[in-house]
């Protein structure tokens, strides 16, 4: 009586002992963590060089937007409303992507009329202090020997803080990567882009 008890509990034990219809699910389960994250790499990979793209053409068209004009603002104020408006252009550029992470500095840059390698920025706007102001401060090219003496150059220097999608999907994946870009065009329809109605050579006298 107690042989032929174990004998039908063995068996069942036995038959799920060869039953192999799990091990498919089992094995998934352990590779489906790697996939999911090589599907969201790929995603991220992406839209990343998608965003990096935009992100470039913006510095490109904002610093080839101010340099075809002659003046940017005909009046006091007027250049920072001036520059704002193209930055609405910015937004477009970068759709569908945020421009919170945006900041883009305009510099005009003059050469001291006699020594090429001194350089003043006459202007400067910027987009995150929502400030464009005569400066007339010291402030380097991006590179040496890129205009003569005398002459003025649009350098745009931008900034983008991009945000990783798995900072918000992985638990304490919080970081963020800086993107940076300069860009020098030279003024389209005068020696240089006059400022809130002053031409040139009145931002920095004698310079």
């Amino acid at each position: 009586m107690f042989t032929g008890y174990k004998f039908t509990l063995m068996r069942p034990i036995a038959s799920f002992a060869r039953d192999r219809k799990g091990v498919a699910a089992v094995e998934f389960a352990y590779i489906a963590p790697l996939l999911i994250l090589a599907l969201f790499g790929t995603i991220e990979v992406s839209r990343a060089v998608l965003m990096h793209k935009k992100f470039q053409r913006v510095s490109a068209m904002i610093g080839d937007l101010v340099s075809r004009e002659q003046t940017v603002g005909s009046a006091p104020g007027g250049a920072l409303q001036a520059i704002n408006g193209m930055m609405l252009s910015a937004e477009q550029v970068m759709y569908p992507f945020s421009t919170n992470g945006l900041r883009v500095k305009v510099n005009s840059l003059r050469a001291k009329s006699n020594d090429a390698t001194q350089t003043r920025s006459e202007w400067t706007y910027d987009s995150k202090l929502n400030t464009a102001v005569s400066s007339c401060t010291n402030k380097a090219m991006p590179a040496s020997g890129m205009i003569n003496a005398g002459n003025t150059a649009i350098v745009v220097e931008s900034t983008y803080v991009y945000a990783p999608l798995l900072k918000d999907l992985v638990p304490g994946f919080k970081s963020t990567l800086t993107w940076n870009d300069t860009i020098t065009h030279s003024p389209r329809k005068a020696s240089c882009v006059g400022f809130d109605g002053k031409n040139c050579g009145e931002l920095c006298p004698g310079w």
